[in-house]
């Protein structure tokens, strides 16, 4: 049976880490303060997804950041954010509104906001039909599939964050960036509705298209990167980073709870998490792979999983990117039929 290791211990060993997460005031203005007319709409729209980040909040569409949020340092002013270099369409760019106030000190200052989000998003559409960041915007889909709606409520599987990115400050003494590209936990749906629960930490990579599968950071170098964020320091028990990032991921949940996010699946709703598992999950979700390509074949050709982690590839119902237990593939095995396909194939196409 997987191990497990309490909340309690988790926030007692990293309590004092660099670790993402907003105030208490400004959580405040978001559910009943200036900030609500914001939150009201990330409620409603299910294109957009709200990411918490170290004191401040990033708001996506298409995987694009359309609105940052920074609290000073009373959290009763708010900066904003929306980045112009997406308007470099030329003529077909549509015309910026009137800006918003840079500082949100009202409510009607961030109602503001809110009405210039359609025009904002079509300016994002058009930049990113000529400049897309297809892996980012299907991360966004493999969110709207677990964490909402009717598929949501019936996946094993729910992200928390997406672009994870762990302060190098938190443990400067490594010299290591961690970064992934969803961050969540397993939680079957065969716990129902439970108050209290155990969860198993799960780290995703997604590569869209087999370009992707060329690109310089491959499978291999996430595995890697993987293992060495999973081994813990001489003398330790546990791993600081990963506790870490089960700290982060414990604290984004709970407040995306709080906030009555529908990123956050239904049946989740009233999840309180007592333990998680020391052996997380990782999944590699592969979007778009053409089947005649050598590409993926030769990426994973004599890969190997790592060890302090259980390592899958995702596949799926038929289409989509709802996300079961029972479809996962382990890595090993994966690559096992892949090269007896290999052998038996006709020689593959670059």
């Amino acid at each position: 049976m997987n191990r497990t290791i309490s909340v309690a211990e988790i926030n007692e060993v990293v309590a004092d880490k660099r670790q993402r997460g907003i105030s208490q005031k400004f959580e405040d203005e978001l559910t009943d303060g200036i900030l609500q007319p914001i939150l009201e709409r990330l409620r409603r729209d299910d294109t957009l997804s709200l990411e918490i980040r170290n004191g401040y909040i990033d708001i996506y569409y298409r995987g694009g950041r359309l609105l940052n949020l920074r609290a000073n340092a009373k959290a009763n002013k708010f900066t904003t954010a929306f980045d112009k270099r997406y308007c470099d369409a030329g003529d077909w760019c549509p015309e910026l509104p009137p800006n918003p106030c840079k500082a949100i000190e009202s409510a009607e200052q961030a109602q503001a906001w809110v009405d210039v989000f359609a025009l904002h998003k079509q300016i994002m559409d058009i930049h990113f039909c000529s400049s897309p960041k297809i892996e980012r915007e299907y991360q966004q889909a493999v969110v709207r599939d677990n964490n909402r709606h009717h598929t949501g409520e019936r996946s094993d599987y729910v992200i928390v964050d997406v672009e994870y990115a762990q302060s190098p400050a938190a443990f400067p003494e490594r010299k290591v960036d961690y970064r992934f590209d969803m961050i969540g936990f397993r939680w079957p749906l065969s716990k129902g509705r439970r108050g209290r629960d155990v969860v198993t930490p799960v780290i995703m990579e997604m590569k869209a298209g087999d370009a992707a599968l060329a690109a310089s950071c491959g499978l291999k170098e996430h595995v890697d990167d993987i293992e060495a964020l999973l081994r813990p320091a001489s003398g330790e028990i546990f791993s600081g980073p990963y506790l870490l990032m089960c700290r982060e991921m414990l604290r984004s949940f709970a407040l995306k709870q709080r906030l009555g996010l529908p990123s956050i699946p239904k049946r989740m709703q009233g999840l309180e998490i007592s333990e998680v598992a020391v052996k997380p999950e990782v999944i590699f979700v592969i979007a778009n792979h053409q089947p005649g390509s050598s590409v993926l074949h030769r990426e994973l050709r004599g890969l190997e999983a790592g060890k302090r982690a259980d390592y899958y590839v995702a596949t799926v119902q038929h289409t989509g990117y709802a996300l079961f237990a029972e479809n996962m593939k382990p890595l090993d095995k994966f690559v096992a039929k892949l090269r007896k396909k290999d052998k038996t194939a006709a020689p593959a196409v670059a």
